[in-house]
């Protein structure tokens, strides 16, 4: 795993299939202070990752934080049996088939901030991991160009056509079907309130400076010009 904050947040990639192309996703894992693990948006876990990821700290629970990003949380379950799966709401609905514990309000909230941001087919949580100043997220923001490796030609095609490639951008379903923007603001502007330096991404390259500055471009068309 590739450490984005020496101690506190790494993170390992998975090639994924979308749309007939190939593009990866990203797993975080954010240390708490307990020195325990809390493994964001899973990816698929051999014995080789789990090593790495026990090596980093002791398993606290799994983080299931979109509705359209549980591709591999069975997997995760199998690696680390017992292991509570808190999940934003609405995926127990799309995905009954798996063991999932709604996100408790006080669950770590010295520690991660939240905040929801979505429509009914495509909602996520974004969390502020305070103590080293990273927000860390899916598909709030993609960050998709010429420096990003595993992305097909056909996904590369998508991409452009989509005016997307080398621009930071909010998923396709979020800029689409986000019809409340009063509320998408609110939640956008919560988050630009945290103090944080560095976002993570599920696709494409992370922001280690400026994020602030790329969140607000990829949601413009919430936030408006002058954002």
């Amino acid at each position: 795993m590739r450490a984005i904050v020496d101690g506190r947040v790494f993170v390992q990639e998975h090639p994924v299939r979308f749309a007939g192309g190939s593009l990866l996703t990203r797993m975080t894992a954010i240390v708490l202070d307990d020195g325990g693990v809390v493994l964001h948006s899973p990816i698929p876990i051999d014995d080789e990752l789990r090593a790495a990821i026990e090596r980093i700290g002791p398993v606290r629970a799994l983080l299931a934080p979109s509705t359209c990003h549980h591709v591999f949380v069975a997997d995760a379950q199998r690696a680390f049996p017992g292991v509570p799966t808190y999940a934003i709401a609405g995926l127990e609905r799309k995905r009954p088939d798996l063991a999932l514990t709604p996100l408790p309000d006080p669950l770590w909230a010295d520690e991660l901030e939240r905040e929801a941001v979505g429509n009914r087919v495509m909602r996520e949580w974004v969390l502020l991991h305070r103590a080293s100043r990273t927000v860390i997220a899916v598909d709030l923001v993609e960050h998709i160009g010429d420096a990003t490796p595993g992305v097909d030609r056909l996904m590369r095609m998508w991409i452009k056509v989509l005016g997307m490639w080398n621009k930071p951008r909010a998923a396709p379903e979020l800029r689409w079907l986000t019809r409340d923007r009063a509320e998408a603001r609110r939640a956008l502007e919560r988050i630009l309130s945290w103090e944080f330096d560095k976002l993570v991404i599920a696709h494409g390259e992370l922001f280690e400076r400026d994020a602030k500055a790329a969140l607000r471009e990829a949601w413009r068309f919430v936030l408006g010009p002058s954002a």
